[in-house]
């Protein structure tokens, strides 16, 4: 039978209770003037008058039915809505006793012992009261259980929510928080198994499927706050694994002295996590590494160039380093000796350019000072033998004279500058020491002449032609 039409008949049954007894207290006595069985006229004893209800007694019973009819309205209404919360599967003895009361009171009121069925309604409705509190705790406890178990969400947990929430949505079906619950509940079997999925595969370190996982747990319940840890945590593993990875890949490269590809990768890693410490540190080390290697680089290079007898480029890399690093004590220590040789290098080769300056007094002295500092030199190694040979045969050849021819027509004056004036000729010849001359001829009428030579110390292959032929 519906519940509405049970309450209906009911409330029918209790109203015409109450009819009834209204109408035996109150008409009955009226009607019934004789007992229901005769007497023997020879035996009838005289009747003694019927005693009169006073009048603060009748206030008093109708009292108590006023009172009675309160009380049970008040039940009526707590027992439609325990009803409604179906108290049949959670409150169904204790809901009976209280119905039995109900029972008792009407009996009591259909004799017309009215307190005393007030009584029982009184003590039926707090029970029914006592109902209605525990369906609320009830329920309370069914959400608190079921979303405990939603969020434990381990395999034996789903039949504990699916309890707990069954007992809610049966206890407050219209409950909002009843039918979330319920909803959750549904969806927890695929949720615990995402989770464990998840889980699993988090442990192997295999942070794209695990967070696959968690992303299908938060979708089936996006309120699901372990899911929720779990999908944050998984993003935050992926995000270190990324940096590590960056971080490693940088240390290999360094180790490669790959410093471009190095400096890339901690890079990276920053962009992930701005001024981390590590990053910091590692391009430190990067900088340090570059410049150590870049420094043992160019001292080797340096010393090569030393060894080539270079040593203009030699001094210019170390001049470099210390202008990079004055503390580099090596590159320090090795520029004063090289820093000598290369200006004696440079005086050899600036000698040896120019052979003919020798015939200078000035200029010869100086080269036999070179020479002298060249002997002194320790190892000196194949160039620089090579110098002071060439330096010393030119000196040796400076100083020799040779035989030079000169010719002209008899009728040019000749003059041989910071030499002699050799007047007219037609044939001469001098000893000139190697260098450069320049021998002038003058004629009347004609113009002038000027022949430069020079002498090598070898001899010349033909006279030198000093004769004015040009007229004016």
């Amino acid at each position: 039978m519906p519940e509405a039409k049970q309450h209906t008949q009911q409330k029918f049954i209790v109203g015409g209770l109450l009819l009834l007894g209204g109408f035996v207290f109150l008409l009955l006595p009226n009607m019934v003037t004789e007992p229901w069985i005769a007497a023997d006229d020879s035996s009838t004893a005289p009747v003694a008058p019927a005693p009169l209800v006073s009048p603060s007694t009748a206030a008093e019973k109708t009292k108590y039915r006023q009172d009675s009819q309160k009380v049970l309205a008040q039940i009526i209404v707590a027992r439609d809505s325990l009803q409604e919360r179906s108290v049949e599967y959670w409150g169904d003895f204790d809901f009976r006793q209280a119905i039995a009361l109900v029972d008792q009171g009407d009996e009591q009121y259909g004799y017309g012992n009215y307190r005393e069925s007030l009584a029982s309604y009184q003590q039926s409705l707090l029970e029914l009261q006592r109902l209605q509190d525990k369906a609320q705790i009830t329920l309370e406890n069914a959400l608190a259980d079921a979303s405990n178990a939603i969020e434990n969400a381990q395999p034996g947990d789903v039949a504990i929510a699916q309890q707990a929430a069954n007992t809610a949505i049966t206890i407050a079906p219209d409950d909002s928080r009843s039918q979330q619950i319920l909803a959750r509940t549904s969806q927890l079997e695929a949720l615990v198994e995402a989770l464990q999925l998840g889980e699993q595969h988090l442990q192997r370190k295999e942070l794209a499927t695990a967070k696959a996982y968690f992303q299908k747990a938060l979708a089936l319940d996006g309120q699901h706050k372990k899911a929720t840890a779990a999908l944050s945590s998984v993003d935050q593993a992926i995000v270190e694994q990324t940096f590590r990875g960056y971080m490693s890949r940088g240390f290999k490269k360094l180790e490669d002295n790959n410093f471009d590809a190095a400096t890339a990768a901690f890079n990276e890693a920053g962009r992930i996590y701005t001024n981390h410490p590590a990053v910091d540190q590692a391009l430190s080390q990067l900088e340090t590494r570059r410049s150590q290697l870049t420094v043992s680089r160019q001292m080797r290079e340096a010393a090569a160039f030393e060894r080539q007898e270079d040593w203009q480029k030699a001094l210019a890399l170390y001049q470099a380093l210390l202008k990079t690093d004055p503390s580099l004590t090596e590159a320090s220590v090795r520029t004063v000796g090289v820093t000598v040789r290369a200006n004696l290098d440079e005086q050899l080769k600036m000698a040896l350019k120019d052979p003919l300056a020798l015939s200078s007094p000035n200029a010869y002295n100086r080269a036999q000072r070179l020479v002298t500092d060249a002997d002194s030199i320790k190892n000196p190694g194949p160039k620089l033998q090579q110098q002071v040979s060439e330096l010393k045969r030119l000196l040796q050849q400076s100083t020799v004279a040779v035989n030079v021819e000169l010719r002209s027509n008899n009728l040019t004056e000749v003059t041989l500058f910071r030499v002699a004036e050799l007047g007219t000729f037609e044939n001469t010849s001098l000893q000139l020491r190697p260098g450069r001359y320049i021998a002038a001829g003058t004629r009347l009428g004609f113009r002038d002449v000027r022949v430069e030579f020079t002498i090598s110390g070898e001899p010349l292959d033909q006279p030198i032609w000093v004769s004015c032929e040009e007229a004016i």
